[in-house]
């Protein structure tokens, strides 16, 4: 189609209306409210949608107006007339920015400034472009001389990608890069980490006279932070480049091993000696090209496979073969991703974590030695290391494959998995049951396990997220004509979904290889639910049924988000507005911590379904909220995350099962670990990264290496 030039935004309109064909009009400003309401194609390209999403988002009285269409190859184009004004964050968050001051920061400079459309694109600017005007924290040689190297490496400094790769899926704000780089092998990023670490070229004469950057004789080093990422879906801010810290280290003079040094200068006598460290910005190291899946020979319970592989296409290249990756964490996320934040999911209590299931990898460890040369020595060189074996199990040395898995990101970069296989299962059968109260839902599953009953899955879900899941059902928000046409939409699925009486319920799956031994454990399960005043116990076998049986499982996440959504008004909750909690606690401690959470979330009044993979004692709660909620709620939501976290872990639990740290829940692992484990994680931090390039400031608060002792 041609799209005809439509210019979409008018404050006296009061009506939601397409904005392609629809004239109104040019001149008249639009209020924030005016523009949210108006739905665009969907056969845009995604620089077309984010171009518009972008203004609809941030802008309060934009004058502005857009021509949407397609040129002679078909391809969706975007461009802008009048004014020509983009609507975007107008500056990125200056370097060595506090995390609790990202949020102001961002409220603050969402502003629109004019720019030519022909900087608007998706392709990689030319190494003639003037790179320090468009990431001026980076090394001002750094990208040239990265094309220099690998001149068909896809670097990327497109707003909207570095916008993408900036946040997770999480109520962190967002905090980009300054470039996307997209490699396609080991040896390329061996080359990215070397550039990020480099002594300042005018600091080598020698260390001892004052012929240094900044006259004083001290050897400067230029850092640039890296955060290797998978496919955006962390929840705990893994992904903000927050550059260590409040701005104290940004440019920080430390007491560095002189052995770190590829040109120590003349006079190496000293033990130490004092660098300033300059943290020069950071790059998104996008995995999405490593997409090998090797081979799995007969016989054989493992495969190895590139990091930006996706779990769901993983098993979909797997199927043939009769084997499957049981970790389910319930987004389709990278291998690397998975390996990096420790995931687990819905099928941890039979198959286990990511930790269970990883038998080697294959990862790039940041360089230790610095230089200011361009060339690559064995010296300056990054590793290329191989932890781990294809043997299903070893007890040869440090278990070095955990050391990565739920890493973060901070000791090094993933590029292939080694992973554990299973058979699939040629019987399973789905079961849900009714409670009277969330407390014995909860003592029956753990009486479910201390039984050995084998389930591959057991979820708990409170009245609250029944009740999120009735209502997605019906999305008109009382309007009883859309509560009509959302129903009859429903009816038309296979699926036929009703909805569920308003109590808590447990969800279980059973799966073996015969139908005599499933059905057995599906009668202990039931027996043990029934001692608990357990009702409405129902099973089924077929797969069309078993998702019917468990769709206010499956659709919790986005059933809860909707619990806040606002029909007509920009206000809607969305996942980048929702604390989604995480916490796992002794199988003993699960009814009463469970419980006590979900009289939290009633006691403050705020809208929060808890859910759980009760099996394995690790539960969540998913708290959506508007930005325009008080100060006073989000408190709220923030002393329920406290409270729930507080409460595991004094009875031995721990503060994130599945989620990670990131650096939402640093605090919390002195209290877990004391100061003797945190020490520990910041030797091993230092032994490996000790300049601290790799994504600084998540796990744990750490400058570059100083000689302070364990």
């Amino acid at each position: 189609h041609d799209f005809p030039n439509t210019s979409i935004f008018n404050s006296k309109e009061t009506n939601r209306r397409q904005a392609i064909g629809t004239s109104l009009h040019r001149d008249k400003p639009a209020s924030k409210k005016m523009l949210s309401t108006y739905s665009l194609p969907r056969r845009l390209s995604p620089l077309a949608m984010a171009m518009a999403n972008n203004v609809m988002a941030h802008t309060s009285k934009p004058r502005l107006s857009f021509a949407l269409g397609q040129n002679k190859n078909n391809a969706s184009i975007t461009t802008l007339s009048s004014s020509r004004m983009h609507f975007s964050h107008s500056t990125f968050p200056p370097r060595g920015i506090n995390s609790t001051d990202l949020y102001n920061y961002h409220q603050k400079n969402m502003r629109c400034r004019r720019f030519s459309t022909s900087n608007v694109s998706h392709d990689p600017p030319s190494s003639t472009t003037d790179e320090r005007s468009h990431h001026g924290r980076l090394p001002k040689d750094f990208l040239s001389t990265l094309r220099s190297l690998h001149p068909d490496l896809k670097i990327s400094t497109n707003y909207y990608d570095l916008e993408s790769h900036g946040h997770g899926e999480s109520y962190h704000p967002s905090a980009p890069p300054d470039a996307v780089i997209y490699p396609k092998n080991e040896n390329e990023i061996v080359d990215i980490l070397r550039l990020c670490c480099r002594q300042v070229v005018d600091d080598i004469t020698t260390i001892t006279n004052k012929n240094t950057e900044a006259g004083d004789g001290i050897t400067t080093v230029e850092v640039v932070s890296v955060i290797p990422y998978g496919a955006g879906t962390s929840l705990e801010g893994h992904l903000c480049f927050l550059h260590s810290g409040n701005g104290s280290d940004i440019d920080e003079i430390v007491d560095i091993p002189t052995s770190l040094f590829n040109n120590p200068g003349n006079d190496i006598s000293d033990k130490f000696q004092k660098v300033r460290v300059k943290r020069k910005g950071g790059i998104s190291i996008d995995m999405s090209f490593f997409q090998s899946i090797g081979e799995v020979a007969s016989g054989d319970l493992f495969v190895k496979v590139g990091a930006g592989v996706t779990r769901n296409s993983l098993n979909a290249a797997l199927r043939h073969t009769g084997m499957q990756f049981m970790v389910d964490p319930g987004a389709d996320c990278t291998i690397g991703g998975m390996v990096a934040c420790g995931a687990s999911g819905t099928a941890a209590v039979k198959y286990g974590t990511m930790r269970e299931n990883v038998l080697a990898l294959r990862a790039v460890i940041p360089p230790t030695i610095v230089s200011s040369d361009i060339e690559i020595s064995e010296r300056n060189r990054p590793l290329v290391v191989q932890f781990g074996t294809n043997a299903l199990k070893s007890s040869a040395g440090y278990d070095l494959p955990a050391l990565l898995t739920g890493s973060e990101g901070t000791l090094g970069i993933i590029t292939e998995v080694t992973l554990r296989l299973h058979p699939i299962p040629s019987n399973v059968v789905a079961a849900s049951c009714a409670f009277d109260d969330l407390h014995s839902a909860a003592e029956a599953v753990a009486m479910i396990r201390m039984m050995g009953v084998p389930v591959s899955r057991c979820e708990l879900l409170d009245e609250a997220s029944v009740r999120a899941f009735n209502h997605s059902l019906y999305l008109g928000h009382g309007d009883s004509n859309k509560a009509t046409e959302s129903k009859s939409r429903n009816q038309q699925l296979s699926l036929q979904l009703q909805p569920m009486e308003v109590k808590p319920m447990l969800f279980l799956e059973f799966a073996g290889h015969s139908e005599t031994s499933v059905m057995e454990d599906l009668a202990a399960a039931q027996s043990i639910c029934m001692d608990y005043d357990g009702r409405n116990f129902a099973f089924a076998s077929d797969e069309e049924t078993r998702q019917a049986l468990w769709a206010a499982r499956h659709r919790l996440y986005y059933s809860a988000i909707a619990l806040r959504s606002q029909d007509g008004d920009d206000g809607g909750a969305t996942s980048r507005s929702t604390l989604v909690t995480d916490a796992c606690v002794p199988l003993s401690c699960f009814a009463d911590v469970v419980t006590a959470t979900a009289n939290d979330v009633k006691e403050f009044g705020v809208i929060g379904p808890c859910f759980g993979h009760a099996g394995d004692g690790n539960f969540h709660c998913i708290l959506p909220m508007l930005e325009n909620d008080s100060v006073e709620y989000k408190e709220k939501v923030s002393q329920v995350n406290a409270n729930l976290i507080e409460r595991a872990m004094s009875v031995g639990g721990t503060c994130t099962g599945e989620h990670g740290v990131g650096y939402g829940k640093k605090k919390y692992l002195e209290c877990m670990y004391g100061t003797g484990g945190i020490a520990i994680m910041g030797a091993i931090k230092k032994a490996l990264d000790p300049w601290n390039m790799m994504n600084p400031g998540k796990i744990l608060d750490l400058k570059a290496i100083s000689n302070l002792p364990l």
